[in-house]
């Protein structure tokens, strides 16, 4: 899959200036642009559930040229969930050079309090995050033989949780093979870090240990905090793995990245504590609002519920 409700509602900044040292007089306030609006939230539907490539690339090359043109848009512009889309399409998909460009405009413009709160949060986070990963394109793992061993392991795990002739029992015979081998990685090296094997090796890792056992991921947790405090992890895997083991525990999860079934109903966010707060949280993450994120799962998730009932 490629990795809220709003925490706030945006007000319009009304700028004010004195004339004659009695008289105020209000700004225009900007009028919305239904056509754009409406075009960014066509964008960011396909940008975030095809899998054509030519087609992302359209999106992205579009939005440059939106960009280029307008700026970023803002809410009053073309409201809430495309100002936010549009920086969620550019902070996640384009090249790095760009992407450099594209937020120092997002900051301006939250600067100027046209974006919401989480947009501009979710911005600096990607871009560190990004930086990271370019990094390590660069590097050279310190152990190459355990990047390729989780490369192996990871194939096989999702190999069974593909949507197209997904069979329970073929994943649970998975989830056995791996564990061992999991379990020796942890006991000798910890939990892999970035100078270990490269970022997708260690999300990989920590992907896989989601499919483990409560016990193996509580030993886990605390070791894969080290990490992300360390800046040699992603702090959406801690945020992954803390929620599922406070769901193990049956406490409320923090961050919205747990979805169960509950009552014979499709895949929903598992409850949350201090839920109006959430998309901050995420975007402090680098994570996506979890009403998008959620959508994604679903859509790219097995029948993992059964039969839905007919009564949502």
């Amino acid at each position: 899959m490629r990795q809220c409700a709003t925490r706030c509602l945006w007000l319009p900044i009304l700028l004010v200036a004195g004339v004659g040292g009695c008289t105020r007089q209000q700004a225009p306030v900007a009028e919305k642009d239904t056509a754009l609006s409406a075009r960014i939230e066509q964008l960011v539907e396909t940008f975030l559930t095809s899998d054509d490539d030519a087609k992302n690339a359209a999106v992205l090359a579009e939005t440059r040229t939106i960009f280029e043109r307008e700026g970023v848009p803002g809410v009053a512009r073309v409201g809430e969930a495309a100002a936010y889309g549009f920086v969620l399409i550019n902070m996640l998909g384009q090249a790095p050079d760009f992407r450099l460009q594209f937020f120092s405009g997002v900051r301006e413009a939250a600067n100027r309090r046209e974006l919401p709160d989480d947009a501009l949060a979710f911005a600096e986070a990607r871009l560190r995050q990004k930086e990271v990963e370019q990094r390590y394109k660069a590097h050279t793992p310190s152990f190459p033989e355990l990047r390729d061993q989780i490369a192996r392991l990871i194939k096989d795990d999702q190999a069974v949780r593909a949507i197209e002739g997904f069979d329970p029992k073929k994943l649970e015979e998975a989830d056995r093979r791996t564990a061992g081998p999991l379990k020796a990685i942890f006991a000798r090296y910890g939990v892999p870090t970035f100078d270990m094997v490269g970022v997708q090796a260690a999300n990989d890792f920590v992907t896989m240990v989601q499919h483990q056992p409560p016990e193996f991921r509580i030993a886990v947790l605390p070791k894969l905090k080290a990490n992300v405090d360390a800046g040699q992890g992603e702090p959406g895997t801690y945020a992954m793995v803390y929620d599922r083991t406070q769901r193990d525990q049956g406490k409320n999860q923090l961050y919205g990245q747990q979805l169960e079934c509950a009552n014979g109903k499709a895949l929903e966010v598992a409850p949350i504590d201090d839920e109006k707060d959430v998309n901050r949280r995420r975007a402090e993450l680098g994570l996506m609002r979890v009403e998008l994120y959620a959508r994604l799962v679903r859509l790219n998730s097995p029948d993992l519920c059964g039969p839905v009932s007919s009564q949502k």
